[in-house]
């Protein structure tokens, strides 16, 4: 059996995501006996999308025509999307019996664990109050104790939240506490609430950790009124979705000294515009939505985990990170 594979790629996205003809042959050659089982063909920026999904049983890609795509693609019955997030094909709607939706979620994983820490470290140690005041050629010392000991609360234990909890408490030292949809045990939490129970562990961060996904359960989840339950001092990071922490209450916290320091990734719109008040703030660490994307293994894995799942599909089993409509991540 073979299987026609249709890659949609988008040169107008950053070279780090872009699937290219090399990288595929790459990742053929490290999975010979699957690769007999697909052939592949590509468009980019949708040039010949219509021609090249009309056969396909398989589409790799991010963004695609939704509301016409059970039409132009009749034998359609997986998409393994190349990111992890799925608001922009949310709610749904368009998808039929049948068909499988799969994310990348994992290939994230490690790189974004490092880079979390490498914030919590940062934010820490005053790094974002330091950079602040070189701007202003201001000599303001703050002196800082070790987040060894300290407790982190990780909202979020998925894809990147998982392996940043395991860092945070193997590298760090630190306890680490979970916030999930049902708050079941995690290997590397010292324990897990309910998404509903927040409340009861914000006081206890010396940092927070946003990894969740953007669902309606996470829109303004950390609103002004819970972001003002942080302990005085503390800090917070941002690596999942913009609308999921009220950035203005976060400015004020900032603003007021309650907080000691934040770092936002993920940002609504992107890129930022240039007159936002977030610009401005002080102790306040900005990154370009680029925190968990190997520049070196991002495609490379993404590609070894649609190889994975090609094995699982052709045995008859469960494809792994499929897309729930109903839960939206």
């Amino acid at each position: 059996m073979t299987l026609k594979v249709h890659v949609s790629a988008l040169s107008t996205q950053a070279r780090v995501f872009h699937v290219t003809e090399e990288l595929v042959a790459d990742a053929v050659a490290r999975h010979p006996r699957l690769a007999r089982h697909v052939r592949f063909d590509w468009s980019v920026d949708h040039d010949r999308f219509a021609e090249g999904v009309a056969d396909a049983d398989i589409l790799i890609g991010w963004r695609f025509p939704m509301r016409e795509l059970k039409s132009m693609a009749p034998r359609l019955t997986w998409i393994t999307l190349t990111g992890a997030g799925t608001e922009h094909l949310q709610p749904f709607d368009w998808t039929w019996r049948g068909l499988s939706i799969t994310n990348n979620s994992g290939v994230h994983g490690p790189k974004a664990a490092e880079f979390a820490a490498a914030s919590v470290l940062a934010m820490a140690h005053g790094l974002p109050h330091f950079a602040h005041a070189k701007t202003q050629r201001r000599w303001s010392r703050r002196f800082t104790t070790r987040i060894e000991g300290g407790t982190a609360v990780v909202i979020g234990l998925g894809g990147m939240g998982g392996p940043t909890a395991r860092w945070l408490r193997q590298r760090l030292s630190m306890t680490v506490i979970g916030v999930t949809r049902r708050g079941q045990p995690f290997r590397w939490a010292d324990r897990v609430v309910a998404v509903d129970a927040i409340d009861t562990v914000l006081g206890e961060a010396d940092t927070v950790v946003v990894m969740a996904p953007l669902t309606p359960e996470t829109r303004n989840l950390l609103d002004r009124r819970r972001l003002s339950l942080m302990k005085p001092g503390a800090t917070l990071l941002n690596m999942g979705r913009a609308a999921i922490v009220d950035v203005d209450a976060l400015g004020d916290l900032l603003e007021s000294g309650h907080l000691a320091a934040a770092h936002l990734d993920v940002f609504d719109p992107e890129p930022l515009p240039p007159d936002s008040r977030l610009w401005t703030i002080p102790d306040l660490f900005i990154s370009p939505h680029c925190s968990s994307d190997d520049v070196r293994t991002y495609i490379p894995d993404t590609l070894d985990l649609f190889f994975d799942n090609l094995s699982r599909r052709l045995r008859g089993a469960r494809l792994r990170n499929r897309v729930s409509t109903r839960l939206r991540y």
